[in-house]
Parts: C-alpha cells; sequence; structure tokens
C-alpha cells in the first residue's frame, strides 16, 4: 500500500498540491505501519539520511529567534517539513522493488501535461483554469519547466537503458518524448531558469556516463538541432533576449530580472547584519518590510522569498544554515556517482535542483521542493538496494559470507 501510494504521489504532483498532500498523508500512515524501527535508526549513520532531518531541526529552532509573526515562523518551518521525507523515502525503496514505477507514474503524468500545454497552445480556451498562460495549464511556466527538463533526461535515460536491452522500439518512443518534451520548452512556454539549467545538466549527465566519443557526435547534433530550433522558434529567442532587455530597463521600470537584482543586494545587507545564525525562521519578510519604511515601495519589492536558495538559507540560519544546505546537496550527488541509469537519474534531480536555486528557492518552494524529495529518495533507496545486491553478489562469489 505505501509503494502504491508512492506512486500516487508521484502522479499526482505536477497537477494538484491539495490531492498529493492526501496521498502524502496516507503514505505515511502506511509507511509507519511497517516500518522495522531498528534498521531505520541503523540508517542514520548515513549523513544522506541525517542531513535533512538537521536541516528540518535548524528550521525548527529557528523559530525561537526570529523576530516575526508565529504565523510566519510556523509557515516557513513547514516549508521544511518534506525533507523529513528523503530518510523514509530512501528506507522504503531500499526494500521495495517499485521504485521504477514511481519514476514512469511522474513521466506518464507530465507526458499528460505536455499533449495539454501543447492543446492550450493552439487553443488557450481549454486551459482548465481561467486566465492561464497558452501553453502553461496549471502551476507556472517555472515550476512546468522543472518537471519537463527532468522528464528530458529521465526519456533520455530510459532510451539509452532500452536500447542496450536490444528493445529498439521502445528506446526510440522514449528518445522522441524526450524530443517532444524540449520541443515544448522551445516552441510553447520557455522558462528562463530551466533553459540555462539544460546545457549544464547535458554537461553533467554526458561526460559521466557517455564514451567522448560518443559525446562529441552528440554535441554536433544538439548544436545543428539548437541552431535550426532558434530560427523556428520566437518565444525561445524572445525569452532570452528579454533578459538583456529587462536588465538595461531595469533602471527605469520594474522588472522581473531588476527585481531579482534587487532581492539579493537587500538580502546581502541582511545576511550582513547577523551572519552566523541568520535573523531566524520566517523573518524574510519582515526585514523586507522594515527595509521599505519611509520609501515609495511595490507590493512585488516586499517578498518572503529573495529567489535564490542561498540567500534564504543565509538570511534565516546564517553560515550554520548554508553549510548544512550545501553538505546535503554535496552527499546527495556523491551517492549517485556509479555508472547505473538510475543513478544518471538521481545526479540529474540533485544538479537540477542546485542549478534552479540560483534564481529561484526551489528547496523551499512545495512542487519543486517535493520534486527533489521523492527523486532523491526513491532513487537513493534504489541505488542503495543495488548496491547491497552487488556486494552479495560479490561476497558470495568470493567466498565471504553475504552478511559481511
Amino acid at each position: 500500500m505505501a509503494d502504491h501510494l508512492a506512486v500516487l504521489m508521484a502522479f499526482s504532483l505536477p497537477w494538484s498540491t491539495t490531492i498529493f498532500g492526501v496521498f502524502t498523508v496516507l503514505w505515511l500512515i502506511a509507511l509507519l505501519t511497517v516500518i522495522d524501527a531498528q534498521q531505520f535508526r541503523a540508517q542514520f549513520r548515513r549523513p544522506v539520511y541525517w542531513l535533512p532531518v538537521a536541516l528540518f531541526c535548524l528550521a525548527a529552532l529557528g523559530m525561537l529567534w526570529a523576530d516575526a509573526t508565529w504565523a510566519a515562523r510556523i509557515h516557513a518551518a513547514g516549508s521544511m517539513v518534506k525533507l523529513l521525507a528523503i530518510p523514509l523515502l530512501m528506507h522504503q525503496f531500499e526494500r521495495s522493488g517499485k521504485g521504477f514505477t514511481v519514476f514512469l507514474a511522474f513521466l506518464a503524468s507530465s507526458t499528460v501535461l505536455l499533449i495539454l500545454s501543447w492543446l492550450s497552445w493552439f487553443e488557450p480556451r481549454i486551459n482548465l483554469t481561467p486566465n492561464k498562460i497558452p501553453g502553461v495549464p496549471v502551476k507556472n511556466w517555472i515550476t512546468q519547466g522543472v518537471e519537463f527538463v527532468l522528464c528530458i533526461f529521465g526519456s533520455a535515460a530510459l532510451a539509452i537503458a532500452m536500447w542496450r536491452k536490444q528493445r529498439r522500439y521502445a528506446a526510440t518512443a522514449f528518445a522522441l518524448l524526450g524530443v517532444a518534451f524540449l520541443s515544448n520548452m522551445a516552441l510553447v512556454a520557455s522558462s528562463r531558469t530551466a533553459l540555462v539549467s539544460l546545457p549544464v545538466l547535458l554537461l553533467i549527465s554526458t561526460f559521466r556516463y557517455m564514451k567522448w566519443r560518443d559525446v562529441l557526435v552528440l554535441y554536433l547534433a544538439i548544436a545543428l538541432t539548437a541552431a535550426f530550433t532558434w530560427f523556428l522558434a520566437p518565444n525561445l529567442r524572445e525569452r532570452i533576449a528579454s533578459i538583456q532587455q529587462q536588465y538595461m530597463l531595469s533602471q527605469s521600470q520594474q522588472t522581473s530580472v531588476g527585481l531579482r537584482l534587487e532581492y539579493w543586494t537587500k538580502s546581502l545587507k541582511f545576511i550582513h547584519n547577523s551572519p552566523l545564525g541568520g535573523h531566524g525562521t520566517g523573518s524574510i519578510r519582515g526585514l523586507f518590510e522594515r527595509e521599505a519604511i519611509g520609501k515609495t515601495v511595490t507590493g512585488d519589492q516586499i517578498v518572503a522569498n529573495p529567489h535564490n536558495q542561498t540567500l534564504y538559507f543565509a538570511i534565516e540560519w546564517g553560515v550554520i544554515g548554508v553549510i548544512l544546505l550545501y553538505a546535503m546537496w554535496i552527499t546527495h550527488f556523491l551517492m549517485f556517482t556509479e555508472m547505473r541509469w538510475i543513478s544518471w537519474l538521481g545526479i540529474i534531480v540533485v544538479s537540477q535542483n542546485v542549478l534552479g536555486s540560483l534564481f529561484n528557492s526551489h528547496l523551499s518552494d512545495y512542487v519543486e521542493g517535493w520534486i527533489y524529495v521523492m527523486g532523491v529518495g526513491v532513487a537513493g533507496g534504489m541505488v542503495s538496494k543495488l548496491r547491497k545486491s552487488d556486494d552479495a553478489l560479490t561476497g558470495s562469489n568470493s567466498g565471504v559470507p553475504t552478511g559481511c
């Protein structure tokens, strides 16, 4: 039951936070009834298990010294609760055989979203929610971009895996699905954050998991495809050009690029005032409000999120929070360095979260944060299970008892 509920969580995540929340509560109840408490506690010797818990504990303790309302403190600490699911998911899928199904459920759900995105682009009246941007039927284009980027690389990983198993038709289908996701980002709805992360993720994944000759051929094909797409995709050209345009206009009018620069500049000032332990959990909006006293500002200039995960942690929990954040990212990244297709998916999930967090607070956001939690938790459990199987096989072949 816990496995099936995890699959439903993955399928519902791109669509509804309410439905996802219901499945999450049911999953937690089901898992806690069958979890082996002794084995679970033993796993906390590993940093990949206890670092997410340490981050949540810091957020909870940070409420004590925050200069903010208790509602703001509880809300900010609540955004970190999802990190507690990482060790639970890893423990579950180290013993379960349904991890692959969870990833397939997310890919299938995102494929339905992809189809609806294309349809709403051609006919905006079919959007599920009124006043939505054509091509973005639910959520927003930043969230949709995160989901589609992961599906591009997930489809590529599955295509390679199927090809090596001589399943040519399945490999072709997954490759075409990846192209469909990429085409949607180029022609329909382009998230600047996602577009920036794509080439970096490509470098990380190809140099680690492909031979250099294959990499050169792949890069040549990608370069030709990108040049062809650039001339066919006015939406893509507009999104890229808007970065420089908005920066130039930021001195005279309010732009999204200008606002980010303003958030980051003020955030550095807040950090300087309390560098070690930060201002406490939930303090960000209050700091921006006090900074605006006596000045003419708009609502967009007073935020509870500086649109950068490092600055978010540094403001609220200082150097201590930043050290724990980067320690968690690094240990999770190193967990996926083996030459396995599931390690490829895991390394993409971690890298995408780190890159996206340069321009947004993805770990603190609901959907993007849960994508990281589920991706790392499920893939981490699968990798640990495969590693144990390999160790047991090696031990049996060498005459060493499998319990050693």
